[in-house]
């Protein structure tokens, strides 16, 4: 039966319920409400915006990232598959690996394809199940459909934009052939409660960290907690390649198969003993990433600071509230800043003319967020002759009941706000814009609605 959630409740429940709406008690002179004072006419009714200036592009590059993308071409390597140390794709394995704190990486040519050769080396396939959140780009859920398996969609924690990892127990069968939970946005998910149903289940735990790049679970680095990790470097991605991504892992035996499945079925050995297709990352490819790695750290620490900043002027806003992290979270990888909305403290003012507002005063926020569990390609792939022989009709009747996530919609229809990461890569000035921006919004939401 479709269940739901009031408003009322959905907030209850969220960060609003504690510091997200009061003012900061430590005494010191609140920005906020200085420029409170000051705001004047929003720029959506005529005003003058807070800024024209455009916050940091992305991606970036200098002339030494030039002359690395110059040797690959230069090399006239201009594909790998031998899986030799005078690779660069060996090369960078390595360094990701260190990196990350594991002992082995897989290079592949996008975050889609990682998913989807790990998933064949955890051997998912036609009739299986797979646990996956419905707040998340589609492709955590296609890989899954493309193994003629069934994407079980769990509702969202409506504090923390992750799945809801109380509700993942029960979507769990004797089909269930594993967990891919996601750290969404660059947070992590409640990886103890995932870990330890995987443990009392023996269901293997594949960590979708393709946002989440730098980010940790107890100081540990997220795609290493689970058995294995699988990141991207598209194009937005806080390290970028343009297009690529990367398995990690510590077991031999599963990483052997994750090394094979993206060399056409080749092992370390280069002996084709396994199952495999082509999703090699291009010499290109290494060459843009090696080049983006440099600055990794710098960049992440710098968003951090900045990030930080911006919690502490969201301290005074009434209304607005960062999403929360659960305890085991160490550190936040950047790609998506999550934030919760409250009409209710901007005079009623829906959160569609909020964001309009918002980006009228020159910041790119936006609205919402993934609900895969209602688009149309889930009804698609279902409707697709493997899928009517796999899978019962009664199976099928009862992942249709069972396919709703109010949480979720909550979020995407009236609560959920987010920032791109490039906003934190500016200045100080750059995030008390954002603040003067919500404090002109707010002062004059009346007027807006």
């Amino acid at each position: 039966m479709k269940s739901s959630i009031s408003r009322r409740k959905f907030l209850e429940r969220t960060s609003f319920s504690t510091a997200g709406i009061v003012l900061s008690l430590s005494g010191a002179k609140s920005l906020y409400a200085n420029l409170a004072k000051k705001a004047d006419t929003p720029a959506i009714l005529g005003g003058t915006p807070v800024r024209t200036k455009p916050f940091p592009s992305w991606p970036i590059y200098d002339d030494k990232d030039v002359e690395i993308y110059l040797d690959a071409l230069r090399s006239k390597v201009w594909s790998e598959y031998s899986y030799i140390e005078t690779e660069s794709a060996v090369k960078f394995e390595r360094k990701y690996a260190e990196l990350m704190g594991t002992k082995y990486c897989a290079s592949t040519n996008a975050g889609t394809t990682a998913l989807s050769a790990a998933l064949c080396a955890l051997d998912v396939g036609p009739g299986d199940e797979v646990i996956v959140p419905t707040n998340t780009f589609v492709a955590t859920a296609q890989v899954v459909f493309n193994l003629f398996a069934l994407a079980v969609f769990v509702d969202s924690d409506p504090d923390t934009f992750m799945i809801d990892a109380d509700l993942i127990e029960e979507r769990i069968n004797e089909r269930t052939r594993a967990i891919l939970p996601v750290h969404i946005g660059g947070g992590a998910a409640d990886m103890d409660k995932i870990m330890a149903l995987s443990k009392k289940y023996n269901i293997p735990v594949l960590e979708d960290a393709c946002q989440a790049h730098m980010g940790e679970w107890r100081n540990k680095k997220l795609g290493s907690v689970g058995h294995l990790g699988c990141f991207s470097f598209q194009a937005h991605k806080s390290l970028t390649s343009g297009e690529g991504g990367a398995i990690i892992g510590d077991d031999e035996a599963l990483m052997d198969r994750c090394i094979a499945y993206k060399n056409n079925g080749r092992d370390p050995k280069n002996k084709r003993v396994y199952a495999g297709s082509n999703y090699r990352m291009t010499p290109f490819q290494v060459a843009v990433v090696m080049g983006q790695m440099r600055r990794l750290e710098e960049q992440t620490s710098h968003r951090e600071k900045n990030a930080a900043y911006l919690e502490e002027l969201f301290n005074d806003i009434p209304g607005i509230a960062q999403c929360k992290k659960y305890p085991g979270q160490t550190r936040r990888g950047y790609y998506m800043y999550g934030l919760l909305y409250d009409e209710e403290q901007f005079n009623g003012l829906p959160r569609r003319k909020f964001t309009q507002a918002m980006r009228a005063e020159g910041i790119p926020i936006q609205g919402g967020c993934d609900t895969l569990n209602k688009d149309k390609f889930v009804e698609v792939y279902l409707n697709l002759r493997p899928f009517q022989k796999l899978f019962s009709k009664e199976r099928l009747a009862q992942y249709w009941e069972e396919n709703h996530c109010p949480a979720n919609d909550v979020i995407d229809a009236e609560t959920g706000l987010i920032l791109g990461q490039q906003v934190f890569l500016g200045t100080r000035k750059d995030i008390e814009d954002i603040a003067e921006a919500l404090a002109k919004i707010r002062k004059n939401a009346a007027a807006l609605i």
